[in-house]
């Protein structure tokens, strides 16, 4: 169950002015660990060992699950005492009732859970709602992005696309649940699934190289939107094909993003998944290009080797030529 409340221009970071909501951990622009103290004096009680509001009523702190009974505390748990408000029963069952975000049941002590529906996605972290625009998490104050679990493969992607001579974007990489993938209207966010990072699958078979390999493909959709107006000129749709055209690729299936080499067959693509949709062909274009630094020369013969058509030569012309002319160049 969401309870999100609606963020007031009282309730901001002291630190950065970020608009906070009440119980948050931290502050998800700059990180700073919050307090929430009983500064209106709505309770009169505050934790001895975190320091945030409390109920006297109550016999555990609901924000770190100290036990705080005394001679204050209710016998019986209630549904909502002085400051607090009702939003669920304690979803053990000890009847006693729980404000949102609750960590702990005030009554009983137990871990509580919720669902955070009014944000965007969770952090790789705990499991939290996160909103795309959050560096930090603010419930447990971690990359809220993930991006510190995969320093290495980010690392080599923006070295690659410096050598490459691709100008930086401002894009932003996020680790989230379900497939990988750049929206449309999100042009700047990279969504990459988690699983290749957190799961038993990251584990046992993604290597970094695959997981800099899926990285430079989701890249090539972001240039790719970044720059939409492109895919009008008649070079690009001669060497791409429409790209606005229906998106019917099945999200299962298999690509190696390790591969460095380009595929044997289909003599006008780099990939058997290039072949799926002009999209598609692209964003393996852009991986391709990128990951052997933009050398056409190389390229080039290896494609002679390959008998490749003549079409992929020019989807690296016309994307390289479109690069130099991002830089001013002539």
């Amino acid at each position: 169950m969401s309870r999100r409340e609606v963020p007031t221009p009282e309730l901001r970071c002291s630190r950065c002015h970020t608009e906070l909501q009440r119980f948050w951990g931290y502050c998800p622009s700059c990180g700073r660990r919050l307090e929430w103290k009983d500064t209106q004096r709505e309770t009169n009680a505050e934790c001895a060992y975190c320091g945030w509001i409390v109920s006297d009523a109550a016999s555990f702190c609901p924000w770190c699950g100290r036990n705080i009974q005394d001679e204050d505390s209710s016998d019986e748990p209630l549904k909502a005492p002085k400051g607090f408000k009702f939003h669920r029963r304690c979803e053990w069952g000890c009847g006693g009732g729980v404000m949102y975000p609750m960590r702990f049941c005030p009554w009983c002590g137990r871990a509580q859970t919720w669902k955070y529906e009014d944000f965007q996605n969770v952090c790789p972290h705990c499991d939290r709602g996160v909103d795309d625009w959050m560096a930090t998490c603010p419930w447990c104050g971690e990359d809220a992005t993930g991006r510190d679990l995969i320093p290495r493969a980010l690392r080599r992607a923006r070295r690659l696309l410096i050598v490459s001579r691709i100008r930086d974007w401002h894009y932003r990489v996020a680790l989230r649940p379900g497939v990988s993938g750049v929206a449309p209207r999100a042009p700047k966010v990279i969504e990459l699934d988690r699983r290749y990072v957190t799961g038993k699958r990251r584990r046992d078979e993604i290597s970094w190289n695959m997981l800099t390999g899926l990285l430079l493909h989701e890249l090539g959709h972001s240039f790719l939107y970044h720059h939409w107006s492109w895919t009008r000129s008649g070079r690009f749709r001669r060497a791409f094909g429409e790209v606005r055209k229906a998106y019917r690729v099945a999200d299962e299936h298999w690509v190696d993003f390790e591969r460095r080499r380009i595929a044997t067959t289909l003599t006008d693509y780099v990939s058997a998944y290039a072949a799926t949709h002009p999209q598609e062909d692209f964003a393996e274009t852009f991986r391709f290009y990128v990951a052997r630094r933009g050398r056409l020369r190389e390229l080039f013969s290896e494609f002679g080797r390959k008998r490749k058509g003549v079409r992929v030569y020019e989807k690296f012309l016309v994307l390289h030529d479109y690069v130099r002319s991002l830089r001013g160049w002539k």
